[in-house]
């Protein structure tokens, strides 16, 4: 299968890049689209007893796209992120990577790179490419995003339908320097490390519909993700929304199920997850409620997630037998004159079947951050708190601030 699409893929950049010479390839590149990140971060988690953890780095991710030509375009990005002067004393956070004695490690590599072909509705892109969906996605809360190598299909030709197909065999983390196989990735998942010494490949399906109503809009998707004798994932989820006077209400149930299969090369599995979000917009405040029950086992989530309580640290439906019970409050100072300034405050309640390794747990975060406007427009400034209180465990507090300059321009 790797060959086959390896071999097609070769094929059709070969004849396209033999037509382009004698058309306007020379455009195809100038009149390409350049855009990117720039990031200073320092990420700090503070434990009573625990030794801390501390990166602070300089970095980014640089894109670069080409117009398209017979409707094949390329792409590439690198990524890049650098210690700048972390104490080796503290403990690797995983913005930066760490060398064989645990020390802090700059990392730079190739993020993206990639033959893509636009069709019919249909876009056709095989390489190293970032990717977005529910269970697989590029995570992107360090420097450098998640990013994969396969085949994604994506068509748009039925009217508010979307239908996307994936075949991923590789992933690299947030400060990987080098793939993995998609198994190799699984085996490394904290608390569940096995053997896997066969290359497993993934498979996501997609149906996504969009609803044609005003009075309630939204979208409802199907997702289904499989890895063959590892496990497979089937998940629901819908985003609806409606006004109610000057009041925007929203609601997104999920329904979630995750089962070892096969050969169960990661061990048996039996994890799920369902419950919703509801929340109100008004006057410049989201107010949101959430709440998720999960199943017997932990969900296994390598690369990157959709969950009903997704905080700054804590996850709800990664540890099994939980109820999760989160309340936001958000709030845009747009509304009173400070354009580009907002702020939330959040708290979670996960309750467990307590063991010895696993307990109760309340997180508290705040939020507080502001984007520039003018001159200085795309310049970013962001500080998140989180403080963690676990049942008759090791307290601890996540600080994370942030300096970023994003940019996009096209032609060269």
């Amino acid at each position: 299968m790797k060959r086959i699409i390896t071999l097609t893929a070769v094929l059709v950049f070969c004849i396209t890049a033999a037509a382009s010479a004698a058309e306007t390839l020379k455009e195809m590149f100038t009149q390409g689209t350049v855009k990117g990140s720039i990031k200073m971060l320092d990420y700090t988690r503070d434990f009573d007893t625990a030794n801390t953890r501390n990166d602070i780095a300089l970095g980014g991710t640089l894109y670069y796209h080409t117009a398209s030509l017979f409707g094949i375009s390329l792409g590439t990005a690198f990524s890049t992120t650098n210690d700048l002067g972390s104490d080796d004393d503290d403990t690797v956070y995983s913005v930066l990577g760490a060398d064989e004695n645990g020390n802090h490690k700059s990392v730079t590599r190739e993020q993206e790179y990639f033959v893509q072909g636009d069709w019919f509705k249909t876009t056709v892109k095989y390489g190293a490419q970032e990717i977005n969906t529910p269970y697989m996605n590029t995570d992107d809360v360090r420097m450098m995003p998640r990013t994969y190598k396969g085949l994604t299909v994506v068509n748009n030709s039925l009217n508010n339908i979307t239908l996307a197909a994936y075949y991923i065999t590789d992933s690299m983390g947030w400060n990987d320097e080098n793939f993995v196989s998609i198994s190799e990735a699984v085996a490394k998942e904290p608390g569940r490390a096995t053997d896997i010494d066969e290359d497993k490949d993934l498979i996501i399906l997609n149906a996504a519909y969009k609803l044609p109503t005003q009075i309630v809009k939204g979208d409802i998707q199907a997702w289904y993700y499989t890895i063959d004798d590892i496990y497979n994932i089937s998940y629901l989820k819908a985003s609806l929304n409606t006004d109610l006077g000057s009041a925007n209400v929203y609601f997104v149930p999920c329904l979630l199920y995750q089962k070892s299969q096969g050969d169960e090369l990661n061990g048996e599995l039996d994890a799920g997850q369902a419950g919703f979000k509801l929340g109100v917009k008004i006057a410049g405040f989201d107010v949101q409620g959430a709440y998720s029950r999960s199943g017997d086992d932990g969900m296994i989530t390598p690369w990157g997630h959709d969950q009903i309580i997704g905080q700054q640290v804590m996850i709800s439906g990664t540890r099994g037998d939980e109820d999760a019970l989160g309340l936001k409050v958000g709030y845009d100072f747009t509304k009173i004159g400070l354009t580009g300034l907002s702020s939330y405050v959040w708290y979670a309640y996960y309750d467990v079947d307590e063991t010895d390794t696993v307990k109760d747990t309340e997180e508290t975060d705040i939020n507080i951050q502001y984007a520039f406007s003018g001159s200085l427009d795309g310049l970013g400034l962001r500080f998140r708190y989180a403080a963690i209180d676990v049942h008759d465990g090791d307290d601890y507090t996540d600080t994370r601030m942030y300096l970023t300059y994003n940019f996009s321009f096209t032609g060269i």
